[in-house]
């Protein structure tokens, strides 16, 4: 058994394993004199009294490693009071220690204790001043309560009639105590809080029907954080989901919240979304909402594009990459784009491509902003006589290049509204239409449109454009239509072979004919020259080429004049009447 701790010495105790006594001693004595007699003396003389005394026990006695009390020559049982100290002897006459007896608390040397702490076996037992342990009830002592059970043993670490029972045993008074990593909070009447909320410090706390402090989870419609406190305005991770609760205490369920600037998603229960779709937006990992930014979805294995609203691009273009329909990026196929009303081609990457690029083993020709054109043709040049009734067709400027501008309007918009009606006619009529842009984008007009109609099977090349003198109130008007005259001041940079072949500046002088005496006739227009110049775009390309002047931008009737719908058709009557004149005279 364990040994007593802080139990009472007394002076008695010094004695309680009693010295020999007196007859022992003389008998010791008796028996050493004895043996120096002689055999005969020792035979002759009469029964020893000493040996009598001697074998009578009384008083402490250990015997077998157990302590019994004689008197009488007669093992004391049950109850003893000796020297003040009451001792228990069982059946047999063994002293009772180490142990409880009939709610009394016997120590290591036997001894009854009182008014005094015991620990015996591990656990902890108080005795009254009449021996009695305490059973089943509360405790003062030294002005601390305590309670101890039917056994009489103290409690600690728990909870007895809604008190908290700290680890040393003592009630705890007020304030917050810590039981197996539980917190309880311990009002000034000494009961714990329990299955409430209380407001501790001017912060909120939930303590469940055992009084313990909840932490990290939810009650209702509130959020505990790490501390127990109420959240109010802060994130609370709970196993591996973030929650958000506001100034109330409430967390976010079922919503968008906009925290700090950057928004989130919430589910129904209140776990904050990450790493997925909601609707057409999508929640990084960190839980915000994406932004302006791609993003990788390893379940679609695409790219995605997020606005700056947050939703998905689709059916657009984001700067080089096309978003198809549900936000995917396009890559390694083709896309028609309706608004620029142009094929394009994008690669790996999702890139579209430009310039010449090879797709299942043909060599395609795009145009800067990656506008598809068409096949590359093997042969380049022209042969005289020889069509394939494709046309190409450049509105001059674009982009940042905008050409002439009055009145508020810039000629390479005019230039585009002159090509698509027509090209929407020509198409009508069954030729093919190839062209160096159909949006607003940058074209070079030195070399760049050129090298784009020379790798094609086109016919003849028609440039578009409008006049200006550069002057103000110009009083200028009238239609001009050139083809190419070889000026040796301006040579050759990529055609050095056909920008002065017979063959082709000669179909370019009919071509520009037929066109120029169809325009005037179907609009009325001034006659403002069939002429010749040097210009690039005339001079690189190695097709029977063409420049257009519909009219004249800062002469301000006829500025009204060429911006009218009805008058721009006329334009194109002429210009597809010149043109199906030309292949006639072939």
């Amino acid at each position: 058994m364990a040994g007593f701790v802080q139990a009472p010495i007394y002076a008695e105790e010094s004695n309680a394993n009693p010295p020999a006594t007196t007859e022992q001693s003389n008998s010791k004595k008796d028996k050493k004199d004895l043996s120096t007699k002689t055999e005969e003396e020792v035979a002759t003389l009469p029964k020893d009294k000493s040996k009598e005394e001697a074998s009578k026990k009384e008083r402490w006695q250990e015997e077998n490693k157990q302590w019994r009390f004689y008197e009488n020559n007669q093992p004391v049982l049950k109850w003893k009071k000796i020297q003040d100290k009451w001792y228990y002897f069982d059946q047999e006459g063994n002293r009772l220690s180490d142990t409880i007896f009939d709610g009394y608390v016997l120590n290591k040397d036997g001894i009854m204790v009182e008014n005094s702490w015991v620990y015996l076996e591990g656990k902890w037992y108080y005795a009254n001043e009449s021996g009695k342990i305490i059973q089943q009830k509360w405790e003062k002592i030294g002005g601390v309560w305590y309670y101890f059970d039917k056994d009489g043993i103290m409690l600690s670490q728990t909870i007895v009639d809604g008190y908290l029972l700290t680890k040393s045993g003592a009630m705890a008074d007020s304030g917050w105590v810590k039981v197996d990593q539980n917190w309880y909070y311990v009002t000034p009447s000494g009961r714990i809080v329990q299955d409430k909320w209380e407001k501790v410090n001017g912060s909120w706390y939930y303590f469940d029907k055992n009084g313990v402090m909840l932490s990290k989870t939810t009650v209702g419609p509130y959020l505990l954080g790490s501390s127990g406190a109420m959240a109010e305005n802060s994130w609370v991770k709970i196993d591996q989901n973030w929650y958000y609760a506001n100034e109330y205490g409430k967390y976010s369920q079922d919503k968008w919240e906009k925290i700090k600037g950057t928004w989130y998603a919430f589910e129904q229960n209140g776990v904050m979304l990450s790493n997925k779709w909601k609707g057409s937006y999508y929640l990084k990992s960190s839980g915000a909402m994406a932004e302006k930014e791609w993003i990788f979805d390893k379940a679609y294995n695409s790219w995605f594009y997020l606005k700056a609203n947050g939703t998905y691009a689709a059916r657009e273009w984001t700067g080089a990459y096309y978003l198809k329909s549900g936000g995917y990026m396009a890559k390694n196929e083709w896309i028609y784009d309706d608004y620029y009303k142009a094929r394009y081609y994008l690669d790996d990457s999702g890139h579209y491509v430009s310039g010449t690029y090879k797709i299942d083993g043909k060599e395609h020709l795009f145009q800067k902003y990656g506008q598809w054109i068409s096949e590359v043709s093997t042969e380049g040049g022209f042969v005289k006589g020889q069509y394939s009734k494709t046309i190409f067709l450049d509105p001059g400027h674009g982009g940042r290049d905008s050409g002439a501008f009055y009145y508020n309007v810039a000629e390479k918009d005019l230039n585009i509204q002159i090509y698509r009606k027509l090209r929407a006619k020509l198409e009508e009529l069954g030729y093919k239409v190839l062209t160096s842009r159909d949006s607003d984008i940058d074209v070079d007009f030195v070399t760049e449109r050129s090298r784009m109609v020379n790798k094609t099977n086109s016919d003849i090349f028609i440039s578009i454009h409008f006049n200006a003198t550069g002057s103000s109130y110009s009083k200028a008007s009238g239609i001009q239509t050139y083809s190419y005259s070889d000026e040796p001041d301006y040579p050759s940079k990529i055609n050095q072979y056909w920008h002065n072949h017979p063959d082709r500046m000669s179909e370019s002088k009919r071509l520009a004919a037929a066109i120029h005496s169809s325009l005037l006739a179907e609009t009325g227009a001034k006659d403002a020259g069939l002429l010749e110049s040097s210009f690039a775009v005339l001079r690189e390309t190695a097709k029977p080429a063409v420049l257009l002047e519909l009219g004249y931008m800062d002469n301000f009737t006829e500025s009204q004049q060429i911006r009218d719908s009805h008058y721009q058709d006329k334009l194109v009557a002429g210009i597809v009447k010149g043109i199906q004149k030309y292949y006639a005279g072939k």
